[in-house]
């Protein structure tokens, strides 16, 4: 055997285990998806886990999607419509058009998330900057937010630089830039996809795909990197199925290593992107004999390493001490291995401050505490079995992705929300996001799934694998990392190229199927064919195994939901039209201890009109300094209630985070005492205790006569 021959075996064999493990992935996600649905319920502010039993409803459409698939392939009349976009002129105004069309659905996010702030690792990021702004450098040390989660710390000195121009907090911007490059990330999958194979038509299709998928759309809200970092991740696989197709100068060299880079300045898990890529650009460079230019790999693995550091030094510079190193990346991996499914629970954070802010001594804990994990797993396989069934549905049965959670779990924490905020975050609108995703979700499995197949059966390269490498790399990854369905998102959309390639040949396929030669036709099974099948049979058995462990959950999650859907958020959402009444104490005995208000709702807060001859017009209660009494119209949030109804027919009037109107039994004054933070919980069944304690805490809103 000569050494043309080794190195052709050896890609056959690197294609064949890469594309086994992509359709497996695939496969397995269809079923896990399809069988069951993870929902994080934060329509409110309230976040809890369910797990919820599939909609056979599901089947049928998949089928009449496929069947309308079939159906306009061979209408002659279809198919003369879509030969218009094979055309260069027309090609070019629909791929502008839906870029349109794209940034206009980014723009709606944005424009409902106009009035609200950044929440969480978010704000950190955002104050971190403002501080350094100042002189202030505390946030660079432990316990300051970027001492404690050092690889936002890119992201950081990014916003302190664009707040010289923009100022400071300006999110709606921030937001802005955001949606100006995802269409672009979508334009730049469809010319990757164009690099193996797809026609004109098929290019319109993936940005097509793009405009159904809303969830990448809702992070043009999210002023956290991601952004920005998958725009120049992608465009650096463009570029690098450009040079793996033909030889290139060492100027595109430059611009792959230096977008990616950069992407792993902004987030390091685009580190993921930068091996794929490496490990495609020297496969694919080998595979032609291009042995003078397997630099390139080397010198796109070496910017995405080392950029960072460097970064970190120029930064530490700034700051006159070194860069913290940070919570160890093994905290990561052991908290991916706890209840719930590998969820964050604040495990990094509490261990790295019980090791006294010690990179290494928190490293050896994890470590033991991932061996434990381990020990488990191995005495009890079931228990482990369910346990990364759950966690994979948690990253990947989602179809929103948590696309909608953002703006869901903060319309009641802020001022300014506005009705379209308020539309978004709507159970009834995000529902049926979900339900249409959901749909998307198992047609893009499906093909994916399919694309592998078809991939794995060429003999030639193909720019395909970049997508499926990093997919594969990406899954894998999540699978011993922090669980989060809001990152694997990205995936998804990078997928799309082949996902819709898939489904493409999935529908010419069963197009030509004719069932009366099919009946007569010997089957000869080929060795491709031979590994697919086994490896999709010990899929489905793994995967039905693994959802028998979580059956119980998607039964009585399906139930609590329903309970949650149909009680919870009737009561929450709207507890009490807009009109006149009569306020008075639970608590009280005294019939003439009420007063009259005339309620006025906005946006899910109140406000409460002293409707009395002794004031006038503009006189409202007002909560301010510990107090609530009467007052002039006032444009900030003094006056800005939340009314959530007990199951007692009561109700307890909150204001602002973690406080309610409290009638004092002793001097009969009208107090905010401190409450819960109730934007979290609106089922006040998880106050009853504190209701009964303090009754004074309950009020009775009858309607005036």
């Amino acid at each position: 055997m000569n050494s043309s021959q080794s190195k052709g075996r050896l890609y056959s064999f690197y294609k064949a285990v890469i594309t086994v493990i992509a359709f497996a992935a695939c496969f397995y996600l269809f079923l896990i998806s399809f069988t069951g649905t993870y929902r994080l319920i934060s329509d409110i502010g309230n976040v809890r886990v369910i797990f919820l039993n599939s909609v056979w409803i599901l089947l049928p459409v998949i089928a009449a999607v496929l069947a309308l698939g079939i159906y306009l392939f061979k209408m002659q009349k279809a198919a003369a419509f879509f030969a218009r976009f094979e055309d260069k002129d027309t090609y070019s105004r629909a791929m502008t058009i839906l870029k349109i069309v794209i940034f206009a659905e980014c723009l709606i996010f944005t424009l409902a998330a106009g009035g609200i702030s950044q929440r969480v690792d978010q704000l950190e990021i955002e104050q971190a900057a403002y501080s350094f702004a100042w002189g202030q450098t505390d946030a660079f040390t432990p316990p300051g937010y970027l001492g404690i989660c050092p690889q936002n710390t890119g992201m950081s000195v990014v916003i302190y630089l664009l707040s010289s121009v923009l100022g400071h907090y300006n999110n709606t911007v921030l937001m802005l830039i955001n949606s100006l490059m995802i269409p672009f990330i979508y334009s730049d999958l469809s010319e990757i996809g164009g690099k193996f194979g797809l026609s004109k038509k098929s290019k319109v299709l993936v940005m097509i795909c793009g405009v159904l998928f809303l969830p990448l759309q809702a992070k043009a809200m999210i002023v956290y990197g991601e952004i920005p970092g998958l725009f120049l991740a992608v465009r650096a696989m463009k570029h690098a199925s450009d040079i793996a197709s033909q030889k290139k100068s060492i100027k595109s060299t430059v611009i792959v290593a230096s977008f990616i880079a950069v992407a792993c300045v902004f987030k390091n898990n685009f580190l993921i992107y930068a091996i794929a890529i490496t490990i495609y650009l020297a496969a694919e460079l080998l595979r032609q004999k291009r042995f003078k230019e397997l630099y390139i790999p080397v010198a796109v693995i070496a910017a995405a390493v080392l950029l960072n550091p460097c970064f970190n030094l120029i930064v530490g510079a700034f700051i006159g001490r070194p860069v913290s190193s940070g919570e160890s990346m093994w905290s990561y991996v052991a908290m991916g291995m706890q209840e719930e499914g590998g969820m964050f629970n604040g495990y990094n954070a509490q261990t790295y401050a019980e090791a006294g802010f010690d990179t290494a001594v928190q490293a050896q804990t994890a470590k033991q505490d991932i061996a434990e994990s381990l020990r488990s797993f191995i005495s009890e396989p079931n228990s482990g079995l369910g346990f990364y069934t759950r966690k994979a549905m948690i990253q990947w049965s989602d179809p929103t992705h948590c696309g909608f959670e953002f703006i869901s779990r903060n319309t009641y924490l802020d001022t300014n929300d506005s009705p379209l905020a308020w539309f978004m975050a709507s159970p009834k609108v995000i529902r049926a996001a979900a339900s249409f995703l959901k749909v998307f979700q198992l047609l893009m499995f499906i093909g994916g799934a399919a694309y592998s197949v078809k991939t794995a059966r060429r003999k030639e390269g193909t720019p395909a694998l970049l997508l499926i490498l990093t997919f594969v790399g990406g899954y894998v990854f999540h699978l011993i990392w922090e669980s989060a369905p809001f990152y694997t998102m990205a995936y998804m959309a990078l997928m799309i190229p082949a996902d819709a390639a898939g489904l493409i040949a999935l529908i010419k396929k069963l197009s030509k199927l004719d069932l009366k030669k099919l009946n007569n036709t010997r089957i000869q099974p080929s060795a491709s064919g031979l590994l697919f099948f086994i490896a999709g049979t010990l899929v489905f058995l793994f995967a039905a195994a693994g959802l028998g462990t979580v059956k119980l959950q998607l039964v009585d999650g399906r139930s609590e939901y329903r309970t949650y859907y149909n009680e919870t958020l009737s009561r929450s959402r709207k507890p009490v039209e807009s009109g006149i009444y009569d306020l008075s104490p639970a608590s009280s005995t005294d019939g003439n201890s009420g007063i009259k208000v005339e309620l006025s709702r906005y946006a899910g807060k109140y406000r409460m009109r002293l409707v009395n001859d002794v004031y006038s017009e503009n006189i409202y209660l007002t909560g301010r300094d510990g107090a609530v009494k009467p007052d002039y119209f006032s444009f900030d949030d003094s006056q800005e209630f939340v009314i959530l109804e007990n199951r007692d027919g009561t109700y307890t009037i909150c204001h602002g985070e973690a406080g309610a109107m409290y009638k004092d039994p002793e001097d009969g004054t009208i107090r905010i005492s401190d409450f819960t933070d109730y934007t979290f919980s609106f089922d006040t069944r998880a106050y009853y205790d504190l209701l009964k304690d303090k009754p004074g805490l309950t009020w009775n809103l009858t309607p005036a006569s």
